[in-house]
């Protein structure tokens, strides 16, 4: 049997990561982790900042480890963290190639005016798994980002 691969989706807020990962879980043979899944399941659907931000680490070693086991099986695994950060990027690539699996960066690159009709559609939507944020916060979240270099990505997907 042989290894499943990572495909590790960044990009800023309401860039599609997460509708991406979804469609491709219903078309193929693959598993979808999202981070804001996990924490929505656990604290429900209003966390507290101090909630996210005390339970981000252990629940990224959980689904790294749950991710480990299903990619031992075959099965391909998308991860949506979001993967603000060059560095988290590359730790966890080298994490999961260091065990032996092909990992992809795919970044999706869209612009702000469809980001925040998307963020729009998806605060009226009745999705329990995705966060509900605020137009004002994207533009907060945005700042944190760090746009990933050409090199750094396997695909790029523009919208």
């Amino acid at each position: 049997m042989t290894n499943g691969s990572v495909f590790l989706l960044t990009g800023k807020v309401a860039c599609g990561k997460t509708t991406y990962a979804r469609k491709k879980q219903s078309e193929e043979n693959c598993l979808f982790l999202s981070l804001d899944e996990m924490v929505l399941n656990i604290f429900g659907d209003n966390p507290t900042r101090e909630q996210i931000d005390s339970s981000d680490e252990g629940c990224c070693n959980y689904l790294q480890t749950l991710a480990l086991k299903i990619l031992q099986t075959g099965t391909n695994v998308y991860l949506d963290w979001g993967f603000w950060k060059q560095e988290e990027r590359e730790r966890v690539r080298q994490f999961f190639e260091s065990k032996g699996h092909v990992v992809y960066l795919y970044y999706f690159d869209i612009p702000l005016d469809i980001r925040l009709s998307r963020n729009a559609k998806r605060n009226n939507s009745d999705d329990t798994n995705s966060f509900k944020i605020e137009d004002k916060d994207v533009a907060l979240f945005d700042s944190f980002y760090e746009t990933p270099t050409e090199d750094e990505c396997d695909q790029i997907i523009r919208g």
